[in-house]
């Protein structure tokens, strides 16, 4: 089989969805491949070569020619493709949020994002700055959801009543920290951030 950037990064995600990030290496995705580790090496050079093309991977599948004209409309599909993307592979949003890529396929995510933003009236520091808030809670939210061990209701409750919370511990407050419906809550902070005044 030829080794090529492509065959590895398949042959990395596999190894992502089978064992996860900590389990991801270049000897890990040789073996899965079947090859020596030095031909692994020969088209990433390094781990983080690796992590990077993974990224590559995932944000490349989040921003393509196929988006809404209206900016606003443009933002929320972009934003939810990312998480989508994300969420569509083990520990993608912690693979994700421990990298700074400068690849082809984030820079158009990039452009894309804040081309919008600038298109709905932010001036470009702005823009970038927003862009930037937005990825982080899209990252942040994704890593709660995939958490192997996420925060059981029940656990929160007891906590909660156990010390002195009193805006916390007010009944409808808690119900909706409780809440783990992370679709709504998605939709909730994109549209509270993409519609924060200046």
């Amino acid at each position: 089989m030829a080794v090529t950037k492509e065959t590895v990064a398949d042959a990395a995600l596999a190894v992502l969805h089978d064992d996860g990030l900590e389990a991801l290496s270049l000897r890990a995705v040789a073996d899965r491949l079947g090859v020596r580790h030095n031909s692994v090496r020969w088209h990433v050079g390094n781990k983080q070569g690796l992590l990077e093309l993974l990224c590559e991977r995932i944000i490349g599948s989040s921003a393509d020619a196929h988006v809404p004209v209206e900016p606003y409309e443009r933002l929320t599909v972009l934003w939810g493709r990312l998480r989508q993307a994300l969420l569509a592979h083990r520990d993608g949003a912690r693979l994700v949020s421990g990298l700074a890529t400068t690849g082809p396929d984030t820079l158009a995510f990039a452009d894309a994002s804040i081309g919008a933003l600038k298109e709905l009236g932010r001036d470009p520091q702005k823009a970038v700055w927003l862009h930037w808030s937005v990825f982080y809670f899209v990252l942040g939210l994704t890593i709660e959801q995939q958490a192997h061990e996420p925060v059981q209701a029940d656990v929160l409750r007891a906590a909660v009543a156990a010390g002195p919370y009193p805006s916390l511990s007010d009944a409808e407050t808690s119900a909706h920290l409780m809440a783990a419906d992370f679709d709504q809550r998605f939709a909730f902070g994109l549209r509270s951030l993409l519609n924060a005044p200046g």
